[in-house]
C-alpha cells in the first residue's frame, strides 16, 4: 500500500499509519508519514522458520479432487495461524485508551484499511469514519464472494482449480469446495472476530458485516488477467495499481543484462516470503538453471547450492520491476503472486509458474489459459523440467505474442491505476462515504436474496390452482357421468296408469 500512501502525501493529505510493534514490512519511523504503533505482547507473532514451514507443508499443486481438499485445509490453517497473531493485535489496539484517545482526537477524514486485516474494518467503525477497503483477500478468502454476486456456475472458487469453464463435475467440484470453505469460515474464523466485534464494538454487527457496509473497494484485480464475472458500483479495479516503466539499473547489473548477447536473461523469484528452498529441492532448481543458454538472476537467500551454474547470478534482493522492463529479459520464473504476474503482463514478459501456496495456482491457471505460462509443480520439481519448461516458452512464440496482447489491453485504460485509486479515496472524503453504491443484497437474510418465499409461495400457488383444476375437472366429469346415466335409464321406466 506504500505507493498509494505516498501519491497521497503528494496530494498534501496527512498520512498515520497504524503498525504492530511486530510488523515487518511497516518501518518504526518515516518521514513522510505519522506513525502509530500498536504495542503486541510477545509470543504473540510468528517466526520465519514457522512461516517457512506453514508454506513448504502446503505445498500441493497436483490438479485433483484431493489436491484442491488438501489446499482448502493448508489456506484454512494458515488463516488459523494468522488469527493467532491479528486477534491479539486487535485486542492490544482496543485496550490502550492512549492509542484510542489519539485516534479520536486526530479528526481523521477516512480509514484506509487492508482487506486482511480486520482491525481496519473494525476500527473505522468504532471512528464513526467512512472506510476504503484495500485489496482482494479478506480473513476468509476472496472478498468478491462477500460483497457481490458470484455464480459458482462459472466462478471458480479459490483452490478449486478450476476455469470459468466448468462440466456438471467441475460446477460440483466447485459448489463443494465453496460449501467446505464456507462452512469452516462461518463455524470457526467468524464467531472469533465477532466476539471482538461484541467486546470491543459493543455492538452485535457481525465482522462479515463490517465488510459488506465499506464504502469502496479498491480490488488488485485486472479483467485482462481475471475471468469475468458480476461486480458492484463501489468495486474499483486497480489491478496494474503498482505497474510503472523500469528505472536505471545499477552498473553491475546493466553489464550482467547487457552480455547475455541473443539469448538473454531468465528473471527468477518466488516472492519476498520465499526465498528460501529446502537444500535437495535448491540442488535440482540450480541444475535446471545451469543448463539454460540464458543467463539467470535468481532471488534467493539460502545455501548455495553446489550445483550452481556459472551463467547464474544470485541476489538477496531484486529490483523485479527494473529487470521485467529490460528488453534482454526472455522469462520470468515466478511463484503466482499478484504483484509479479501484472508487473510481468505490463511488460510483456512471459512466464514459468511454479505455484506455493494460497491463491498463487489460481492465478497462474488463469494465465495458462490464456497461453501466457507454462505451470510447473513445486512438489515434484527436477531439473530436466525446469531446463523443458524455460525451453518451452522462449521458442515457443505464442507465449510472448499471448503476453505482448495482454500488456496492450492492461496499458489501454483511461486512467492510471494509482490515480483510480487515489480518486475514489478523495470522493468518499468529499462525500462523508459512498454508501449510495452499497446494495442492498447484503442486508437481506437468504431466503429472501435467493428469492426462497417468492418460489415456495409461485410452487404452493401452482399447487393450489392445479389441485382446484383437478377437483374441478373430476367433479364435471363425475356429473356428466351422472347426467347420462339418468338420460339412459328414465326411458325404460313404465308408464304409471
Amino acid at each position: 500500500m506504500k505507493p498509494l500512501l505516498l501519491e497521497l502525501v503528494e496530494r498534501k493529505h496527512e498520512v498515520t499509519v497504524l503498525r504492530s510493534s511486530n510488523s515487518r514490512s511497516v518501518e518504526e519511523t518515516s518521514h513522510h508519514f505519522t506513525i502509530e504503533t500498536v504495542h503486541i505482547p510477545a509470543g504473540k507473532t510468528l517466526t520465519e522458520g514457522e512461516i517457512r514451514d506453514l508454506i513448504f507443508n502446503s505445498v500441493d499443486t497436483e490438479d485433483s479432487f484431493l489436491s484442491s481438499i488438501s489446499a482448502v485445509w493448508g489456506l484454512f490453517t494458515l488463516f488459523s495461524k494468522t488469527n493467532a497473531v491479528t486477534i491479539p493485535a486487535i485486542k492490544a489496539m482496543f485496550e490502550d485508551p492512549a492509542l484510542l484517545g489519539r485516534l479520536k482526537g486526530a479528526d481523521f477524514d477516512l480509514v484506509l484499511a487492508d482487506a486482511y486485516n480486520a482491525r481496519g474494518v473494525m476500527l473505522a467503525h468504532f471512528l464513526d469514519l467512512p472506510i476504503v477497503v484495500f485489496g482482494k483477500w479478506m480473513i476468509t478468502g476472496d472478498l468478491h464472494f462477500t460483497i457481490a454476486p458470484s455464480p459458482l456456475s462459472y466462478i471458480p472458487v479459490l483452490n478449486s482449480r478450476l476455469t470459468d469453464r466448468m462440466v456438471f463435475l467441475d460446477r460440483l467440484k466447485n459448489v463443494f469446495i465453496y460449501g467446505l470453505s464456507d462452512f469452516m469460515s462461518n463455524f470457526y474464523i467468524y464467531p472469533a472476530y465477532n466476539k471482538l466485534c461484541q467486546l470491543y464494538l459493543k455492538s452485535d454487527i457481525t465482522i462479515k458485516e463490517l465488510y459488506q457496509k465499506a464504502d469502496i473497494f479498491l480490488m488488485k484485480v485486472d479483467f485482462t488477467f481475471e475471468f469475468p464475472r458480476p461486480t458492484m458500483p463501489n468495486v474499483v479495479y486497480i489491478g496494474c495499481f503498482k505497474c510503472s516503466p523500469g528505472k536505471p539499473l545499477s552498473p553491475d547489473l546493466q553489464q550482467f543484462m547487457d552480455s547475455s548477447g541473443e539469448d538473454g536473461v531468465v528473471i527468477f523469484s518466488l516472492g519476498s516470503v520465499v526465498g528460501f528452498l529446502p537444500p535437495a529441492l535448491a540442488i535440482e532448481v540450480a541444475a535446471g538453471l545451469a543448463q539454460l543458454p540464458q543467463k539467470v538472476i535468481w532471488r534467493y537467500v539460502g545455501e548455495v547450492p553446489s550445483t550452481l551454474g556459472n551463467n547464474t547470478k544470485i541476489m538477496n534482493w531484486l529490483p523485479q520491476t527494473d529487470l521485467l522492463s529490460h528488453p534482454k529479459t526472455k522469462v520470468f520464473i515466478t511463484h503466482g503472486g499478484e504483484n509479479g504476474i501484472y508487473e510481468a503482463i505490463y511488460h510483456g514478459v512471459p512466464m514459468v509458474g511454479i505455484p506455493v501456496f494460497g491463491d498463487q495456482y489460481d492465478n497462474l491457471l488463469r494465465l495458462k489459459a490464456r497461453g501466457v505460462v507454462v505451470m510447473l509443480d513445486l512438489a515434484h520439481l527436477k531439473r530436466e523440467i525446469l531446463f523443458q519448461a524455460v525451453k518451452t516458452v522462449t521458442e515457443n512464440p505464442s507465449y510472448r505474442e499471448n503476453v505482448k496482447h495482454l500488456s496492450a489491453l492492461q496499458r489501454d485504460v483511461p486512467l492510471n491505476p494509482k490515480e483510480l485509486a487515489v480518486f475514489w479515496i478523495e470522493y468518499t472524503i468529499r462525500h462523508r462515504g459512498a454508501a449510495h453504491l452499497r446494495a442492498v443484497g447484503s442486508e437481506l437474510p437468504f431466503f429472501q436474496y435467493y428469492l426462497l418465499d417468492v418460489i415456495v409461495f409461485i410452487i404452493a400457488s401452482v399447487c393450489v390452482l392445479l389441485k382446484s383444476v383437478i377437483v374441478l375437472f373430476t367433479c364435471t366429469t363425475f356429473l356428466s357421468f351422472m347426467l347420462s346415466a339418468n338420460f339412459e335409464i328414465m326411458p325404460c321406466m313404465p308408464k304409471s296408469r
